[in-house]
């Protein structure tokens, strides 16, 4: 997959100061942003919405 030159530029950056190869580095932006985007799970369980209270705030 190619990219414009403003994000290949980006990418190759990271690339280079994250000691990846291209395709690990895609990997792990497109995985972080779903994570934090709410589209991927990450598999640890937290306290459920409806527990959350002032005394378990952290």
């Amino acid at each position: 997959m190619e990219f414009n030159n403003e994000v290949e530029t980006a990418l190759a950056a990271f690339c280079q100061e994250s000691s990846l190869g291209r395709d690990e580095a895609i990997q792990r932006i497109l995985k972080e942003w779903l994570l934090r985007e709410g589209f991927l799970s990450s598999g640890q369980e937290g306290i459920p919405p409806h527990k959350l209270n002032a005394s378990n705030d952290d």
